[in-house]
């Protein structure tokens, strides 16, 4: 498949706007809370169950917005790179390495910056 910047820069916003549209939800695993966000990662709601309010432990209910808001970015992630993948093909980008350090290259982690014949 071959595309020019032009083509790839419309796909890659026709693709944003439909993410945009799009809705995940994500739950706590205790069932506590409720989030829905965009393709995007963008929270657009929270919902919390009614008893979580009235807990003996209201702090509880912390960790599961933040639970359940993970659980919905990671479901519209993963939508999103599979719709990325689909367009534009499978790159895996974890083969690229930092370049490795020559051997002839000064090493400065046994270097005494403190020493007597800096000064």
């Amino acid at each position: 498949m071959s595309w020019n910047a032009e083509e790839l820069t419309h796909r890659a916003v026709e693709i944003d706007a439909e993410l945009a549209r799009r809705r995940f939800p994500g739950r706590s695993h205790d069932g506590l809370a409720l989030a829905v966000v965009t393709g995007q990662g963008r929270l657009v709601g929270l919902l919390l169950a009614d008893h979580a309010t009235g807990m003996p432990h209201p702090q509880l209910a912390g960790p599961a917005v933040v639970e359940a808001v993970h659980a919905a970015r990671r479901a519209a992630a993963e939508t999103g790179l599979t719709t990325m993948r689909a367009v534009f093909g499978e790159q895996d980008h974890r083969r690229r390495r930092s370049p490795e350090v020559r051997e002839d290259e000064e090493s400065f982690e046994e270097f005494d910056f403190l020493s007597e014949e800096l000064r």
